[in-house]
């Protein structure tokens, strides 16, 4: 059966309370039917699923927060994964990360596990990031919306029972028009790659640009003036003339000492030796600086280099889990070292270390070394950027520490020229115009520094507004272009939807011929030839008809990205009758197997369809009031 990445297959759910096992079943491609009573656990039971997989839940079922841990297997786009989460009574919990399946996460070493948080942060990638990655779904963004997390994926994925009917959205509180519409055209495949990354791009590009215009805008506070008003010409200007007045002064001195040469007096070396010790204290502190600089500079250079080796790293790997997924694993007739004749391994062993090569095995330890590896990369980029600002940093004190060994110098050039004499009351005051002068020179320097800052500011932000207008002007041909794709999305999933209602029993009039059927992510509602209302269970076959109507044109329709997977707890939602409920079941199996591409449906019900009660379909046991869904499985288990 052929498969279209991204995919999304649950393999197995755990439902632990401390260490006793509470549920325990196993999923299978296509088909998978929860059936019990009502009120024995079937809901309790998608829900878990749902927020397994990072779906946000709130509000559990008492039997629910009895519990304290989910474990979710799943396969990810060609990867087993193991997820898991606490189960509490709060919004935003972190997810824990195995890559490999739920056995051999029993036996693992804590170490082999990765926490992740809900939200992202400058530290850390969330949960969403690490699950889209795997998928292969590109970073989800959406100019007006923001990041788009797996929460707000699955709320398109998953039809539960306490949703307004009419709504096609997973119901939520605090809900967005962008956010749907972003969500919405996600998973049609709407957007490239390209588009997808210049817009996570630009958002970052503004976020620096808005950086350094605040930045700019408080050193020309700083300056007290207009930019442009105080230039390098500016300083040159005013020091030539602190340096022509410097001159005058020392020449009145000059003259002053021959003329007191009458009266010689001894020279007064005191202030000579201070300058000279103050002289080599700047001197060495220079040389610090500038070894601290030369240091930082070296490791921002060895590191960009480290991140480029992990980047093309990351590169070999994706590609080698492209090739293990296509052909399989590598053969050898000849050591890659020694190149002598290797020895046939058993099947499944690899030839070369003689571990297990389990293909699915061999893709885990991919998935794990990709993931490894992308999470280092973040790391170096993270750190490389406190080196960048310390370089910085350090660049500007070397300057301000070589302006005052300058001065320094200056003053003990000067003391060794003129002998000095605290008798002499001009020579006092000339002295002390000296000092002036050297505060004034600081003061230049300090607005050269500050000068220097600003061009660069502005120089750079002449900079990101060209890289911001050119991808500004890409997204813009970029949208265009994807105007027919989502087009083509939008008439196959109305296609599908259409040809659900037709097949529905003839309940409604209005759905045994529409001649259009309308989706709006936006504005949360699909109508059918204009209209959207109608009896309570006609109202929940539309619903139940789109979620499976979008899931069967993701199979028709490779460039999708919607994850082939779907979760339904609204078949017989608003007092559905038995017979239309296993009409719609038999419908849904219909087109799942017809597809020819792998898919999951996840389902409840409780009144199941007669042929569709074998193992081949069900999951688990048939749920009552007195045996639900959560009790206690008759065996050992825990992480």
């Amino acid at each position: 059966m052929t498969r279209f990445d991204p995919v999304l297959f649950v393999q197995r759910l755990i439902v632990k309370k401390v260490n006793v096992v509470m549920y325990d079943e196993v999923f299978h491609r296509g088909v998978n039917i929860v059936r019990g009573e009502n009120s024995s656990g079937k809901s309790t039971v998608l829900n878990f699923v749902f927020y397994a997989l990072g779906g946000d839940v709130v509000e559990w079922s008492d039997a629910a927060l009895q519990c304290d841990r989910v474990f979710i297997e799943v396969f990810l786009s060609g990867k087993v994964v193991t997820l898991s989460r606490v189960v509490e009574e709060k919004s935003g919990r972190p997810m824990d990360f195995f890559m490999g399946n739920y056995e051999e996460s029993l036996l693992a070493d804590a170490a082999l596990w990765s926490r992740h948080p809900y939200r992202r942060s400058i530290n850390a990638e969330s949960f969403s990031q690490v699950i889209f990655r795997l998928l292969g779904i590109p970073e989800a963004a959406n100019d007006s919306s923001g990041n788009i997390t797996v929460h707000q994926m699955l709320r398109l994925l998953y039809a539960d029972q306490l949703s307004p009917v009419e709504s096609i959205f997973r119901f939520e509180r605090f809900d967005h028009a962008a956010t749907r519409e972003a969500v919405g055209e996600l998973l049609c495949g709407s957007m490239g790659e390209e588009l997808y990354s210049n817009i996570i791009a630009l958002r970052d590009l503004e976020k620096v640009f808005d950086q350094v215009s605040s930045e700019q805008s408080s050193l020309l506070r700083a300056l007290g003036t207009a930019g442009h008003d105080l230039t390098m010409s500016w300083v040159v200007e005013q020091r030539a003339r602190v340096q022509d007045e410097r001159r005058d002064i020392i020449e009145k001195i000059d003259n002053l000492v021959r003329n007191f040469a009458k009266n010689p007096q001894a020279p007064d070396l005191i202030a000579q030796n201070l300058a000279y010790a103050d002289l080599v204290k700047a001197q060495e502190d220079l040389a610090d600086l500038t070894a601290r600089r030369d240091a930082v500079s070296f490791e921002v250079a060895d590191s960009e280099a480290f991140m480029a080796a992990l980047a093309k790293k990351l590169d070999a790997l994706k590609d080698s889990e492209v090739t293990a997924q296509t052909i399989g694993a590598a053969q050898f007739s000849s050591c890659p070292a020694c190149y002598s004749v290797v020895a046939e391994a058993p099947h499944g062993v690899c030839p070369l270390c003689k571990e297990d090569a389990d293909p699915d095995r061999i893709l885990e330890r991919l998935a794990s070394l990709i993931n490894d590896t992308a999470l280092q990369l973040r790391q170096s980029k993270l750190l490389q950027e406190t080196r960048l600002t310390e370089l910085a940093a350090l660049e500007n004190a070397v300057i301000d520490e070589r302006s005052r060994w300058e001065v320094k110098a200056l003053k003990y050039k000067e003391t060794q020229q003129r002998p000095t004499s605290r008798d002499e009351h001009l020579i006092s005051d000339l002295n002390k115009s000296l000092g002036y002068l050297d505060r004034r020179d600081e003061d230049i320097n300090e607005k050269a520094k500050l000068i220097d800052i600003v061009d660069a500011l502005a120089k750079r932000k002449a900079e990101l507004n060209s890289e911001i207008s050119i991808i500004r002007s890409r997204n813009e041909v970029l949208r265009l272009s994807r105007v027919d794709r989502l087009n083509e999305a939008y008439l196959c999933i109305s296609e599908s939807v259409r040809d659900l209602l037709m097949d529905d029993l003839k309940r409604e009039e209005a759905f045994e011929n529409p001649s259009r059927v309308d989706i709006d992510f936006s504005a949360n509602r699909i109508s059918v030839d204009g209209k959207s209302y109608f009896s309570a269970s006609s109202r929940a076959i539309l619903k139940s008809s789109f979620y499976i109507g979008f899931h069967v044109a993701a199979t028709l329709k490779k460039f999708f990205r919607h994850p082939r997977f779907c979760l339904l707890d609204t078949i017989e939602d608003k007092g559905m009758e038995q017979a239309r409920s296993q009409n719609f079941q038999r419908l849904i199996v219909e087109r799942s197997e017809r597809s020819g591409v792998e898919n999951q449906v996840i389902f409840s019900t409780s009144m199941i369809a007669e042929e569709l009660d074998i193992p081949e379909y069900t999951v688990g046991r048939f749920y009552t009031r007195d045996e639900r869904a959560l009790r206690e499985v008759p065996r050992l288990g825990g992480k």
